[in-house]
């Protein structure tokens, strides 16, 4: 088991930094700011934004087509392009009409559960996104970065890592203190 952990460890170059450790230092550092200054109504929000996106452009590969003819784009970055215009539609519309929360009153216990779901939503985000790349760049990360984020084990794990945390643990974390 050790001997495992060595080896994924030893393809993160720090001296040399790569994609690979642009990619933890994102999750680390977005998950960070983002859980501290969006309130639970907004982190929902993005979430069912990167769920329908990613749903609609596996369920309906002629957006994306369209958007390679359009704009004369290689198909994976045609689906990434219409995974972010989808994600950023839906998160306009959801955030402007549902999922609003206050920010007030927040206490300690909220505060961790922002962290640990804002940690497992960028978690998710990140796996999405690599997932539409090709093959032959995903085969350029470390170890790593596969098996946390691009195996299809990984993507499955995201896939209801934020849902089960959301489900298990969120009921019991309000955004107001009982008065």
């Amino acid at each position: 088991m050790s001997s495992q952990y060595n080896s994924l460890l030893q393809g993160v170059n720090l001296h040399n930094p790569s994609w690979d450790v642009f990619i933890f230092l994102f999750w680390i550092i977005v998950s960070i700011f983002y859980s501290f200054s969006a309130g639970r109504g907004r982190i929902i929000t993005i979430l069912i934004s990167v769920y329908m996106s990613e749903l609609l452009v596996i369920q309906a590969p002629f957006l994306s087509a369209a958007v390679v003819t359009k704009l004369g784009l290689a198909a994976y970055l045609g689906r990434l392009v219409t995974f972010l215009v989808l994600f950023a539609f839906f998160f306009l519309v959801l955030s402007k009409f549902v999922f609003r929360t206050s920010v007030e009153n927040r206490g300690f216990s909220s505060w961790f559960f922002s962290l640990i779901f804002a940690l497992l939503q960028v978690g998710f985000l990140i796996s999405v996104i690599l997932s539409f790349l090709p093959p032959d760049i995903k085969a350029t990360f470390a170890p790593a970065v596969h098996m946390i984020f691009i195996s299809s084990t990984a993507q499955f794990v995201w896939l209801l890592l934020p849902m089960a945390f959301l489900v298990l643990i969120g009921r019991h974390v309000s955004d107001h203190r009982p008065e």
